[in-house]
């Protein structure tokens, strides 16, 4: 709770015309006969003569200056939203004769005999003096204000409070972080595998397509000087797997390679001299039994080529 201004020193005049000068050692007298053991003084609306609800208990009193100020504790809570609204801008205190706080009351809207200052009312059915004034320019209205120990205790939960929302999201953000590094390394793993699947995989193309070339060339529809520039052929055309040369139709880039191999006519035909040893010995029988078989094939395709 906060303190709340109720009461200044100055002159005034209740509504019976009684008037008096209220000065600093009134308002300490005020503070001193104040015991809430003896009498606690309720906060009530408007001057009820007894048994009218309490909406609030004062605790202490105390003087600042020339004004009187008084500590709330245990308010309505439908009471403090009324004076948070502004239903009670007005406070005034009922004092018994002996000048003790009796209780305070808060007004609505019916205005001070005299503005800016406040009015004393003592009323003769109880001899207890009423002072009502306008709110005072530096009255705090009451209500759910906190004191300041108040205030820290409730700020520090919220310190609390936030610096375990705060420590949970740097854990989420160390896990997230873990969660990233676990996913890098997997991603580094899976392109590793995937690179080695292809270099086998190719790898395998490559000896596959040598072994096609090979074949080739033994049938005679490749020149054996032929080898390297189709087998570099085929390495840069593999690099794109598939072609398409019509709509929803894909081939694969090896077999259009081996389509054009297997439409070559054959540059060597080996068969018909290879076979024919009798030809060679009649002609020249001692120097065909003593030349290598290397060197007659060489010899074959000597003429084969010269025949072309």
């Amino acid at each position: 709770m906060k303190w709340f201004a109720i009461f200044k020193t100055g002159k005034h005049t209740d509504s019976s015309g009684n008037e008096k000068q209220w000065t600093e050692k009134d308002l300490d007298k005020i503070v001193e006969t104040y015991d809430p053991s003896k009498h606690e003084a309720p906060i009530v609306i408007g001057h009820p003569k007894s048994n009218a609800p309490a909406f609030g208990w004062v605790d202490k009193l105390k003087r600042v200056g020339d004004t009187l100020y008084a500590l709330p504790k245990q308010l309505a809570n439908e009471f403090v939203e009324m004076v948070n609204k502004g239903l009670f801008k007005k406070r005034s205190i009922s004092l018994y004769p002996d000048g003790t706080l009796r209780h305070i009351g808060f007004l609505g809207a019916q205005p001070p005999a005299v503005k800016g200052l406040p009015d004393v009312e003592f009323k003769d059915d109880d001899q207890s003096a009423t002072i009502e004034g306008e709110q005072f320019t530096d009255l705090e209205d009451a209500g759910d204000q906190k004191s300041d120990n108040e205030k820290i205790k409730e700020l520090q939960k919220q310190i609390d409070i936030y610096q375990k929302q705060l420590s949970d999201m740097l854990a989420k953000e160390r896990e997230f972080e873990q969660l990233q590094s676990k996913y890098a390394e997997i991603i580094v793993e899976k392109n590793r595998l995937e690179a080695e699947l292809n270099k086998q995989k190719r790898e395998s193309e490559e000896k596959e397509f040598e072994e096609y070339l090979d074949k080739a060339i033994s049938d005679g529809r490749l020149l054996p000087k032929m080898k390297d520039p189709i087998t570099k052929i085929f390495k840069i055309i593999s690099l794109t797997p598939e072609f398409e040369f019509s709509e929803g139709v894909k081939t694969q880039s090896t077999d259009v390679i081996k389509e054009f191999i297997e439409k070559m006519p054959k540059l060597i035909d080996f068969m018909p001299k290879l076979i024919d040893f009798k030809e060679h010995k009649d002609q020249k029988s001692q120097a065909f039994d003593n030349e290598p078989v290397s060197k007659i094939v060489a010899e074959e395709i000597r003429k084969q080529m010269g025949n072309k």
